[in-house]
Order: C-alpha cells, then sequence, then structure tokens
C-alpha cells in the first residue's frame, strides 16, 4: 500500500512538472473593453429566515426569543451585505502566422479597470489566456 501511494504521488508530480505551455507571436487585430457581474443578489429575507431558525436552536424561554431576533438580524445583514459586482476587462483579436485567436483578459479586481494593450502591438499570447506585450 505504501508503495501504491508513493507512486502516485511520484506521478502526480511528474506529470505536473511536465506541462506544457504553448507562447505563441502576435500583432493586436482589435481590443475592446468587456464586462460581466460576479457575486449574487442579497436577499435580506431569506437571511432572516435562516437566522431565526438557527437562533432558535439556542436558549429557552425568553433566552430563546432574543436568540432568534438575533439570528435574524444577524441573517439579514449578512444576506443585504451581498452585492453582484461588475468586473472590468479586455477583449483582444490577436493575429497570429496560422490564424486568429480571441482572448479574454480580466482585471485583478471586482469594479476595478485596468488598461489594456492597444490595437497594431506586437504581443505574446501565453497558452491561449494572456497577452504579454512583446
Amino acid at each position: 500500500m505504501k508503495k501504491l501511494v508513493i507512486g502516485l504521488f511520484a506521478f502526480m508530480f511528474v506529470s505536473t512538472a511536465m506541462a506544457q505551455s504553448t507562447v505563441v507571436e502576435g500583432v493586436i487585430e482589435k481590443a475592446e473593453v468587456i464586462t460581466g457581474t460576479v457575486g449574487k443578489d442579497g436577499k435580506p429575507l431569506l437571511g432572516a429566515a435562516v437566522g431565526v431558525g438557527v437562533g432558535s436552536a439556542f436558549g429557552s424561554g425568553s433566552g430563546k426569543d432574543a436568540a432568534k431576533i438575533v439570528g435574524g438580524l444577524i441573517g439579514a445583514g449578512r444576506q443585504a451585505s451581498k452585492q453582484k459586482q461588475t468586473m472590468y476587462g479586455w477583449r483582444y483579436i490577436v493575429r497570429t502566422e496560422s490564424d486568429l485567436q480571441v482572448v479574454d483578459t480580466w482585471c485583478p479586481a471586482p469594479n476595478q479597470q485596468c488598461s489594456g494593450v492597444l490595437k497594431g502591438k506586437e504581443v505574446y499570447v501565453i497558452n491561449g489566456k494572456e497577452v504579454a506585450v512583446k
């Protein structure tokens, strides 16, 4: 059993070390800003109901009522704080030697705009997912 575990670990280590990355040279044909939304809409009533349910598991008598109220307030507050956020990024159409590639890149944080690469710039396309200026 010990040999099997060691063998599996060695196989996983070697296979990840041998992972290949591809880098292709190209020129930006088109660059445009893209947006998307992430996150959930907050539902305070649902959060309050769950909070009351959890609060009812604690205490007895008037303590149980207080736990329900506190649980409802905490649940409603947590759900109300969840909001959808906008992600900004760039969609590049890159002409390579053999074809056109579409690469979407996203800014590192929601509601943050990032600078892009302009049309005509020579770039590297890394693994079909990233664009780096040459």
